[in-house]
C-alpha cells in the first residue's frame, strides 16, 4: 500500500478493510463509507470508450452524437449471507481511524437501514 498522509487529501484504491487496518488511529476528520447495498441482485458494470462521431445514432448532451465501444463487462452478486458480519469489521476500523471530532457518513440501502 502506498503511504497515506492524513494531513492531505487522499484517494485510495483497494479493499477497504485491508487499507483501514494500516491507517493510524484517530487521524481522519471525515469518513464516507458506501458499501454494497445487499440487494440480492446481480450488479453489472460496463467499461465504455466513447468518441464524438457525427454519423452515429447515440445522442448525448447538447445534441452531440457519439459512438460507444464496450471494452469490458463485469458482474457480481450483491448478496451477503451475513451482511452485519461483513459490515462490522469495516465500521469498527472506520471508527478507530476517525478523530474524536470527526464525522462518519454511512451510505446504505433503505432496506438494510
Amino acid at each position: 500500500m502506498n503511504s497515506i498522509d492524513p494531513g492531505r487529501n487522499n484517494i485510495v484504491l483497494g479493499d477497504c478493510l485491508d487499507i483501514l487496518r494500516n491507517l493510524p488511529a484517530a487521524s481522519f476528520q471525515l469518513f464516507y463509507i458506501d458499501p454494497p447495498f445487499n440487494t440480492g441482485e446481480m450488479q453489472g458494470r460496463i467499461s465504455l470508450k466513447v468518441a464524438a462521431e457525427a454519423e452515429r445514432t447515440r445522442l448525448g448532451f447538447g445534441g452531440k452524437r457519439y459512438r460507444a465501444e464496450s471494452l469490458a463487462e463485469k458482474s457480481c452478486s450483491d448478496r451477503h449471507e451475513d451482511y452485519l458480519a461483513f459490515l462490522e469489521p469495516r465500521l469498527q476500523e472506520a471508527h478507530r481511524v476517525l478523530s474524536f471530532t470527526g464525522s462518519l457518513f454511512f451510505h446504505i440501502d433503505y432496506r438494510e437501514a
